[in-house]
């Protein structure tokens, strides 16, 4: 009886052992799993030189296209200064793009801050528009950027090109 006994009590410790050993096994598989999705996508900067686009690619975490679309302009922003290859373009003015996508348009709202200290010149205008043209619309869900300054829209960006249409991507530019 007694032996009978011992072994119950030794089958209920291995029980409850592998029961608190499984526990801590499945704690940790789920917090592997937990992990944020990210999704590929091309930022297009200007090179070195100033003359042509680059593009980029990047891993952003996968949200809505809107959150997609706010945070690739968040990042053209900031730039990527510590590549060579590369130069910033688009001034660091905090929060100074702001994007809103509707029925397949990113409309793309830009600071005047973020005008004002942008360089002078007609190709640096355009190097500029078609970098947040052409990184928007690599997404799902974006065909066509529009633009607005301070929210209104105006005749040109600093001069050059007209910000009253509705743009495509050119990827050769």
């Amino acid at each position: 009886m007694q032996i009978v006994t011992l072994k119950k009590n030794t089958l209920i410790r291995h029980f409850i052992f592998l029961l608190i050993l499984a526990i801590g096994f499945g704690t940790v598989v789920i917090s592997q799993n937990a992990h944020t999705e990210t999704a590929e996508v091309k930022l297009y900067y200007v090179d070195a030189q100033m003359l042509r686009l680059i593009p980029v690619k990047t891993q952003i975490p996968q949200m809505s296209t809107q959150k997609m679309a706010q945070r690739i302009a968040d990042e053209l922003v900031e730039g990527c200064d510590d590549n060579p290859k590369i130069r910033r373009i688009i001034p660091n003015v905090k929060h100074g793009i702001k994007v809103k996508v509707l029925d397949r348009i990113a409309y793309v709202d830009i600071k005047q801050e973020l005008v004002d200290k942008h360089p002078d010149g007609r190709d640096l205008e355009l190097l500029t528009v078609y970098s947040i043209v052409n990184s928007l619309t690599g997404l799902d869900g974006v065909v066509n950027v529009r633009f607005t300054i301070d929210g209104k829209r105006q005749k040109d960006f600093k001069g050059y090109i007209d910000m009253r249409e509705t743009f495509i991507p050119d990827y050769f530019i």
